[in-house]
């Protein structure tokens, strides 16, 4: 069975060289994603431009160049030509526009050439919507991309970009729409904990615990900011055990989860010159197996950077004390880890 056409979507324009880059959408007839065809016209030479996209057609999807497809890029090739006879037609930054365009092989209400800005905005939405339904998370971020270079400031978009960046790990990335998220949406609480939590993630966690206090600031009853507050004061050396024990009363479950699997134990900056406990002496110090010591290394956040691979004690004390004080293992460890000597006081 021969593959269905999806969509075309355009992703720049060379003014230098006149190639218009784009892409074609195909859909098969079983159950993976679409296969996407990279194809580059070329404004400006002799010829029909839009024979390398036929030949394409031809050979992969076994049909020909939808009417829809050739009335839209020729509306789009007509544009160009014009664009770069203006003055400064050169510039590059006056073609962002392209990146813009898609087109549907059928229905042209869910093309974007010759609609007012504001209906491109929602046609873009709309394709991206509906590639988060089919599946296609990828495709449903980069519509959100294309739909924020027509409306920068557009709230909801930037919302589920940064979801959708946060599902994908795509951690600078989320922190960068995050970023903007936030400025549009200063006291919206979801703005700023996500903001917070790609902090983290990269390790800004004096600039996560200003997130997080303004979360607090608004809604001291917040168990994710409080959290997240716990985890940056945690990173910063600080006490992060008056924010989790919030956070346990408030959320126990969601709680005990992230403490188990996700909450990082590290210090930022250890104290110098403290005592780092070898692998092989923790079962008699914490009064468990060796099994279980590497249990705890691969699955439950006890950290291992001291030198080769030993465990601070200031982390070590951070550890078991999270451990304990919220029963997060089947038995409590035996040992008390020491408490460092200083710890910085931050709030």
């Amino acid at each position: 069975m021969r593959p269905a056409l999806g969509y075309l979507i355009l992703d720049g324009f060379d003014p230098d060289t006149g190639e218009l880059a784009l892409r074609a959408a195909l859909r098969g007839a079983g159950e993976g994603g679409l296969e996407m065809l990279r194809i580059r016209l070329h404004l400006g030479r002799a010829g029909e431009p839009l024979d390398p996209l036929r030949r394409e057609l031809r050979t992969h999807a076994q049909t020909s160049l939808p009417p829809l497809w050739e009335q839209g890029l020729r509306t789009i090739v007509h544009a160009l030509e014009a664009e770069l006879e203006a003055p400064g037609g050169r510039n590059p930054l006056r073609y962002l526009w392209v990146q813009t365009q898609v087109l549907h092989p059928a229905d042209m209400a869910r093309s974007t050439p010759n609609h007012p800005v504001a209906q491109q905005v929602e046609i873009l939405r709309d394709w991206s919507l509906r590639m988060a339904q089919e599946g296609e998370v990828f495709r449903s971020a980069e519509f959100l991309e294309r739909l924020l270079l027509l409306a920068p400031r557009d709230r909801g978009a930037l919302a589920r970009l940064t979801e959708a960046l946060r599902d994908q790990g795509m951690v600078e990335e989320m922190v960068s729409v995050a970023e903007r998220w936030r400025a549009e949406e200063s006291d919206r609480p979801e703005a700023a904990l996500r903001l917070g939590e790609g902090l983290l993630a990269l390790g800004r966690a004096r600039e996560a615990r200003e997130q997080f206090q303004g979360i607090l600031a608004r809604d001291p009853h917040h168990p994710l900011a409080h959290l997240g507050m716990g985890q940056a004061l945690a990173m910063l050396g600080g006490d992060p055990f008056p924010h989790l024990d919030a956070a346990f009363e408030l959320e126990r479950e969601g709680t005990g989860s992230v403490l188990r699997e996700t909450f990082d134990y590290r210090l930022q900056h250890p104290p110098s010159g403290e005592r780092a406990y070898e692998l092989e002496h923790l079962p008699i110090l914490l009064g468990v197996s060796s099994a279980e010591v590497r249990t705890f290394l691969e699955s439950s956040g006890l950290p291992a950077t001291g030198e080769d691979g030993s465990v601070r004690e200031s982390e070590l004390a951070r550890w078991v004390g999270v451990q304990n004080r919220y029963q997060l293992l089947p038995v409590g460890l035996a040992w008390a880890a020491p408490t460092p000597h200083r710890l910085p006081e931050l709030s």
